[in-house]
């Protein structure tokens, strides 16, 4: 039987006893889990025994694909690492873009899974599709650009790399995994899940991708969608020259930004992140291949010691290096992003984990004795990047903030906890939840912690200054009228789990949510099309949505079963008790008793408990029956 947009096949690689297997499960398999962080928690929940440590080897770490994923094509070229995250105890997810995911669905497989650790650092090559393990121990200790350097020196040039730099061979908790020099999949620490596995990088060369049921139609999609780009103020936005990582002037402003820790909204340096300001450092930009948006702009400082290669910049790092840090030279802010490609750290929770120690500094709870003489103040750019090397290093008191805001806290003791702004472990990403109340649910019930692409913002549906096409794809989900940006209450849950739920849908197709409904450009109509010309397969919205469910069902129960109670879906304490204090936005906070109301209610839409656990009914309806055990009459 002939098979169209995936493989069928999955590559298991025990590190620890050089084991190599290949499994080719059938259609029903990926009819049910699809790909992305469906299938990763899969097999996270199935093959992997309660209360691991992160970093045992015998915790998974997976790199997939989908069924419709890794073709050159709109909102396609995507791929997703799953593991035991080192920051929250729970389910781990990164999604990443670029070419590399188009060389993983070329490997011949769908999946990468490793177990294991290897008794030294280890390289992973597929090379036309054949596995093998090389050694690397000339390569630990290297950066990410040293590293594709030495391995294009050994193997060729035409490499697909994921690496991981010093951070994640440290352990940092919030280390990262990067592809192709500066697509990082960061959140969650995966990249130290990988470092302790000594696993250095993965290197993709070679091999051909699966056949496309209707290869004509995928492209024809392709071609709509650049017809029409110029004509969605989103997609078009993304395009400019200096892409979707300068947004804070032009789009941050109205929803409030997150600046010192979120301790203010207002930030005096806010004029230099004016898009023309960025201009010239414009270099270029870093293509998906295949997609004509091109989000991911190389914004180079020009610093002679800096390799230009890693400067792609993505979204949240001008929110949480910038103004989160009091910030104000984009210069500076660009070369900690190409740093940080380098060494393999995420700057979303690097970001608040050092406005914490700032914010701890100007109430003397911190004091530059305490930070090894490096005085951690907001706007000090030279202490920004001295500790932000020290984190990489593990050197000093680098060592303690590489462990996270709330391992911070809970180390410093006192009231240190109160400044430390995280859920579930993981830290709060540069988009106001206070004046955002979909996103606000989002960061405290979604079961990979705060994500700010966890569904689409509620400025987007605001009726003063929401986009006037917004609508348009959302009513295929339900949503039919527009809803303050700050309005707590049951329609509002209501539009969020058709909004998280469509959005966690892509992330089991690996579909890109920069492409995608409800305000880009591929409608959930085009969606399915998509589905159907890569599979072959009769299909729907339907079907796709389900995926969606199905994956927050799994994901929570992996959740529920490694201690992660209900207690863990809160936001820290300053959204209820501080209001925001200047701008479009000021007064908004979040009523602790309504936003706690409505998570109830969120768990009842779902088909939860009041424990947050999926109910028998919910779980038989999705096939994932087998997560209760033995059948009983």
């Amino acid at each position: 039987m002939s098979r169209y947009g995936y493989h069928g096949r999955i590559l298991h690689v025990n590190l620890m006893d050089r084991v190599i297997r290949v499994e080719e499960p059938g259609e029903l398999f990926y009819r049910t889990y699809a790909g992305g962080g469906l299938l990763g928690a899969y097999y996270l929940y199935k093959h992997t025994p309660p209360g691991l440590d992160a970093y045992d080897p015998a915790n998974l770490l997976i790199f997939t694909s989908s069924v419709m994923a890794g073709y050159p094509a709109a909102g396609l070229p995507r791929f997703t690492v799953c593991a035991k995250s080192p920051l929250t105890g729970g389910i781990g997810e990164s999604r990443c873009e670029g070419p590399w995911g188009i060389a993983l669905k070329q490997s011949g497989f769908d999946a990468i899974i490793l177990t294991g650790q290897a008794d030294r650092p280890v390289v992973l090559t597929l090379d036309n599709g054949l596995p093998r393990l090389v050694d690397a121990m000339d390569l630990w200790g290297k950066t990410i650009g040293e590293t594709c350097d030495a391995l294009e020196r050994q193997f060729g040039a035409d490499l697909h790399i994921a690496a991981i730099g010093p951070a994640g061979e440290r352990r940092v908790r919030f280390a990262s995994i990067v592809a192709d020099r500066c697509f990082q999949a960061q959140r969650m620490g995966l990249g130290a899940v990988m470092g302790a596995k000594q696993l250095k990088a993965i290197v993709l060369r070679g091999g051909a991708l699966p056949p496309l049921a209707d290869p004509a139609r995928v492209a024809a999609i392709t071609e709509d969608f650049t017809a029409r780009l110029a004509d969605n103020v989103l997609s078009a936005w993304q395009k400019r020259p200096q892409g979707f990582a300068v947004w804070l002037y032009t789009h941050g402003l109205d929803a409030a930004l997150a600046v010192h820790n979120y301790r203010d909204a207002h930030f005096t340096g806010v004029e230099n992140y004016q898009e023309d300001r960025f201009l010239p450092f414009v270099s270029g930009h870093r293509p998906c291949p295949g997609c004509p948006n091109d989000c991911i702009k190389v914004l180079h400082p020009g610093d002679d010691d800096l390799d230009p290669r890693a400067s792609g910049i993505h979204q949240e790092v001008t929110g949480a290096m910038g103004p989160n840090l009091g910030l104000a030279d984009v210069r500076v802010l660009l070369r900690l992003n190409n740093l940080l490609n380098q060494w393999g750290m995420d700057p979303v929770s690097l970001g608040f984990t050092l406005s914490m120690a700032m914010e701890l500094r100007e109430r003397d709870l911190l004091t530059p004795a305490d930070t090894d003489g490096v005085d951690l103040r907001f706007g000090n750019a030279e202490a920004i990047l001295e500790m932000t090397r020290r984190v990489a290093c593990r050197e000093g008191f680098g060592d303690v903030l590489a462990e996270g805001s709330m391992r911070v806290a809970q180390r410093l003791g006192g009231e240190a906890g109160r400044y430390a702004m995280h859920v579930k472990g993981l830290e709060m990403v540069p988009f106001e939840p206070r004046s955002q109340t979909n996103l606000a649910l989002g960061f405290a019930v979604a079961p990979i912690g705060p994500r700010y692409d966890i569904c689409e913002h509620d400025w987007d549906f605001d009726t003063q200054v929401g986009w006037d096409h917004s609508l348009d794809l959302s009513r295929t989900v339900g949503i039919l009228e527009r809803i303050p940006m700050g309005y707590l209450g049951r329609r509002k849950v209501r539009n969020f789990k058709a909004l998280s739920t469509l959005w966690s849908a892509a992330d089991a197709l690996d579909l890109c949510i920069f492409a995608i409904a409800p305000t880009r450009l591929l409608s959930l109509r085009q969606m399915t099309e998509l589905l159907a010309a890569a599979t072959g397969w009769e299909t729907s919205a339907y079907e796709i949505m389900r995926w969606g469910e199905r994956r927050f069902h799994l994901m929570r129960l992996y959740n529920n079963r490694e201690g992660l109670t209900p207690d863990a879906d809160r936001l820290p304490d300053r959204f209820y008790d501080q209001a925001i204090g200047t701008g479009p936005r000021k007064g908004d906070r979040l009523d602790r008793a309504q936003f706690m109301a409505m998570i109830r209610f969120y768990y009842q839409m779902m088909g939860w408990n009041d424990q947050g656990q999926p109910l028998p009914a919910t779980l038989y309806d999705h096939g994932l029956e087998w997560t209760l055990g033995p059948e009983t009459p």
